[in-house]
């Protein structure tokens, strides 16, 4: 009976309701889908950039998720809190298992980019590793868990919503990403990834459903799922992995695209690169006195540790020499020409000299881990460094994706040898293959764009330097070093070579100021322009005065630098040094740097430069060398220091902060779900009196409460009547009308405290 005008019998909308069999068949397809997703994500990561792994304990990772998602979201209540408790044991377990955790994020992130560098022309940094070797898979595979966790969590949500795009957007970035660089997962997970995303589409297409699931929908995902999988199966027959070539339009698109990012300046910034030392912006150095190596030297000589050469001088970079001008030379050598000096004194040496053999013992603190810095006069074969690859004749580099932060190397004091070598007593095979790298070095390590080669041959003239065939290259080179020495003012704020001016010329001719980079590479433009063999080189400078008593040195970013290198017939490359101020006997560096270290931690000035940090705003840094104090990055490739224990105090802050969220919207979603359940009791009087209750708790906010409202309160509380279901329906609207009122007048803060502090709403 609605009213007295209008009688009959009231029914609710038709709706259809899914048979158990049908939310059966539902639950069974997400199950299916899940499991494919999942692990095709995990399989294509893994393989693609060969993570250590454990593929049982990820297996039953992946299998627990997806059961553990699935049914949560199949629930129609508690949903919410039950994911705040999982994210809370989650947030626990992962601070429990920090130290897997961290090192697994920091050794899977060292795969991911170790395997992009080989497969681009990008040269990624790479991140210190404090676990042993034999751990790396634990790491891996717990923190790979970790990550599906909150992965299982969105591809269930996704495929329970039956959203075809949802689910895409979170799995396709794992198979995209390796093939944007040419690297092919295993083949079943691309498989296992393409099936599952197939199957997703055609079941939402064919069930019609824009949300949720249906039975129609888990009967078409059951049917099209082997569908599916029979046509890729038949497909990888047909088309083999192998037979597969990559469209001319597809790849040309993908070279743009990599080489964009190549040259944007997020990378710029941020990697420097092995191989390559830009100068058209080198600017304003500053450092902070930071500690990046510690050199154990017994004999406490000073030393030149090698990090780079460049070989070939554009007017605004140097370069390496291209792997193809080293094919015939090789075949001519049966040692590394970075092994020549170690070679020679191996059998030349008498007994009484093999003292003048030092070991070298490096400890990376805060360098780049991707490259080896090493003394001249290296005794230390390729084979007996493992985990480092010797480039040609340029400079050693580590291949282990991990890097390295502790080695030894052998080596002879050179400057203390107490005899010339004299070529012609020496043997075959090392005469022959001496020879040939001289011819290599005279025909390549001389070469200058043309237009400053002459300029230079003009300027060389005009000051007196003489004839080296006359003279004597020996002769040659001290009067270089000595012109160049004098040629500029030495400072680390010299200014940046204007676009399109050779960086030689404008510092020789023009801007006159400098550091180590500017005079470096002046000396060895000015030695090729008369003939003389001649690199520039950068890495550390160790002076007398570093060591302490037991022969250990701590080198700060500031002893960064560049020199010139010079060949010498036998020995080798010999270092030259030819910026003012630096005499590594006394240990004496630019004042001008030591002063100002002192004086002011953030803008530090040493001679001893990093002879790249000119590439620290270039666009296209890669210098071996980059300041790690005034760039946030590692010398050498821009590998990033990785501090675990601030991470580990961020993170306990973050976790801290977290579980007190957590704690607040737990209670506000306890009280307000006990003040419902108040509201709603049994006994229909009491309910009335927790509404008004209710009503006094917001008037401390300003809200008003209704006279209505007030005596229907006293009559649930003295009155023997019950309250009819329109007086607890009018005083349930006035404190819904009251509470909303309320807090749209409260300002921001107010607000908060309304809202999570009172839990009034």
């Amino acid at each position: 009976m609605k009213d007295g005008n209008q009688a009959g019998i009231l029914l609710s909308q038709p709706a259809w309701k899914e048979p158990m069999h049908g939310n059966l068949s539902a639950l069974l397809a997400d199950t299916l889908l899940v499991l494919l997703g999942l692990f095709g994500v995990a399989q294509c990561t893994v393989s693609a950039f060969s993570i250590p792994v454990k593929p049982i304990f990820l297996s039953i990772c992946i299998a627990l998720f997806a059961f553990l998602f699935l049914a949560i979201f199949s629930l129609k209540r508690w949903r919410m809190p039950i994911l705040l408790i999982l994210s809370a044991a989650y947030c626990v377990t992962a601070y429990l298992l920090r130290t897997y955790f961290l090192q697994g994020f920091v050794i899977s992130t060292n795969q991911v980019l170790s395997t992009i560098s080989d497969n681009s022309r990008f040269d990624l940094p790479q991140f210190r590793v404090n676990l042993p070797v034999g751990e790396y898979t634990n790491a891996c595979s717990v923190f790979l868990a970790f990550v599906l966790f909150f992965l299982a969590c969105y591809v269930c949500w996704a495929v329970r919503r039956h959203s075809f795009w949802l689910a895409l957007l979170g799995t396709a970035p794992f198979l995209l990403v390796p093939l944007g660089f040419t690297i092919t997962p295993a083949w079943p997970s691309v498989l296992m990834l393409l099936g599952f995303w197939a199957t997703l589409l055609l079941s939402r297409l064919c069930a019609n459903s824009s949300f949720g699931r249906t039975a129609a929908a888990g009967r078409v995902a059951l049917l099209v799922l082997p569908a599916v999988a029979l046509c890729l199966i038949a497909m990888s027959i047909l088309m083999p992995q192998d037979t597969y070539t990559r469209p001319a339009s597809i790849e040309s698109l993908r070279q743009e695209l990599e080489g964009g990012i190549y040259r944007s300046s997020l990378f710029s910034q941020q990697n420097g690169a092995l191989g390559r030392v830009s100068l058209d912006s080198a600017g304003n150095r500053q450092y902070t006195g930071q500690t990046v190596l510690r050199v154990h030297n017994p004999s406490k000589t000073p030393l030149y540790l090698h990090a780079f050469s460049g070989s070939v001088y554009t007017g605004v970079s140097w370069e390496s020499l291209p792997d193809s001008t080293y094919a015939e030379l090789e075949n001519s050598l049966y040692f590394n020409p970075q092994n020549m000096a170690g070679q020679l004194l191996s059998f030349y040496s008498l007994p009484e000299e093999q003292s003048l053999l030092m070991e070298i013992q490096v400890e990376n603190v805060a360098a780049n881990r991707n490259c080896i810095y090493a003394p001249y006069g290296l005794a230390s074969r390729p084979e007996e460094l493992s985990g480092t690859a010797f480039v040609h004749d340029a400079y050693i580099r580590v291949t282990s994706p991990f890097g390295i932060s502790d080695y030894t190397l052998q080596a002879w004091d050179i400057p203390h040898f107490p005899r010339a070598v004299n070529l012609n007593l020496i043997s075959e095979p090392f005469y022959s293959a001496e020879a040939a790298y001289r011819s290599f070095a005279n025909t390549y390590y001389t070469q200058l764009p043309q237009n400053l080669r002459e300029k230079l041959q003009w300027y060389c003239t005009q000051v007196g330097i003489p004839d080296a065939e006359t003279a004597g290259q020996e002769a040659v080179i001290y009067a270089i070093a000595n012109l160049v020495r004098t040629s500029g003012e030495y400072t680390l704020s010299p200014g940046t070579t204007p676009e399109g001016r050779d960086f030689v010329d404008y510092f020789l001719f023009e801007n006159q100021k400098g550091y180590c980079v500017h005079f470096a590479s002046a000396a060895v433009a000015l030695l090729r322009s008369q003939g003389i063999p001649a690199r520039y080189a950068e890495g550390y400078a160790v002076t007398a005065m570093d060591y302490d008593e037991e022969g250990w040195a701590d080198i700060p970013d500031q002893h960064a630098h560049a020199w010139a290198e010079v060949y010498t017939p036998g020995l080798g490359w010999q270092p030259l040094e030819v910026t003012p101020g630096v005499r590594l006997s006394t240990g004496e560096l630019n004042q001008q740097a030591q002063d100002a270290l002192s004086e002011d931690s953030s803008t530090p000035e040493s001679e001893a430069e990093s002879s790249s940090e000119p590439e620290s705003s270039s666009p296209e840094s890669s210098s071996a060398l980059e300041d790690s104090s005034a760039l946030g990055t590692d010398e050498t490739t821009g590998a990033i220091p990785f501090d675990f224990r601030t991470l580990q105090h961020v993170l306990a802050g973050i976790g801290v902060a977290g579980g007190a969220i957590l704690l607040v919207v737990l209670r506000r979603i306890f009280l307000i779900k006990r003040r419902k359940k108040r509201f709603h009791s049994a006994n229909v009087n009491q309910s009335a009196i927790a509404i008004y209750k209710y009503l006094t708790d917001l008037t401390s906010f300003g809200a008003s409460i209704d006279p209505y409202s007030e005596e229907l309160a006293l009559k649930a509380k003295f009155s023997q009547h019950t309250l009819t279901e329109e007086e607890m329906n009018a005083l349930l609207s006035d404190a819904d009308r009251a509470a909303h009122e309320t807090y749209r007048t409260l300002p921001a803060v107010r607000k908060l405290f309304f809202k999570y502090g009172k839990c009034l709403l």
